[in-house]
């Protein structure tokens, strides 16, 4: 193995165990943290295809997002001081099956697939990858900002209604 491959696969183990923290620890600063570490395997697994540029604005994004999800994480979670809830082994279940099934679905996928052979480095510019994402994909841009405006707007509705569920305790 080249040193290519090493830090590809140190890259993608990094991705994988900041992945498995960000879902499976129950702190939400915690949670945070090991999103902040799975992006930033999948920044080196950037880096290592050569993708220098995609790799410095996936950091440069995701260090912000991170910075605005650790607000909104302490704005809309349970106060610390009230017990925790335990967690539902059921809905954890669930979820790992719905994972399951998800990641089943997409190996399928990427394995049925028919990849065109390597010819060495692509000359790809930043002005070539925003020309076609302001052309090409401007409408899967725009339908993923609202996505996440709509999913934050669910946070805040779920966050008040449990409070407000809550304050009779």
């Amino acid at each position: 193995m080249n040193w290519a491959g090493a830090v590809f696969g140190a890259s993608a183990a990094t991705a994988l165990v900041g992945a498995v923290c960000a879902v499976g620890l129950k702190s939400i600063f915690h949670n945070i943290l090991g999103f902040a570490l799975a992006m930033l395997g999948v920044a080196g697994v950037f880096l290592s295809l050569g993708s220098d540029f995609l790799a410095v604005v996936f950091v440069l994004v995701y260090v912000g997002a991170v910075a605005i999800a650790m607000v909104y994480a302490v704005m809309l979670s349970v106060p610390l001081d009230l017990p925790a809830r335990p967690r539902s082994r059921a809905k954890v279940a669930g979820a790992a099956l719905f994972a399951a099934v998800g990641a089943a679905a997409i190996w399928l996928v990427v394995r049925g697939a028919r990849w065109p052979q390597a010819t060495g480095r692509l000359d790809v510019s930043a002005a070539w990858i925003g020309y076609r994402f302001l052309r090409d994909y401007v409408l899967a841009f725009e339908l993923i900002s609202v996505l996440l405006v709509v999913a934050m707007m669910g946070a805040v509705m779920v966050a008040r209604r449990s409070r407000s569920s809550g304050e009779g305790r």
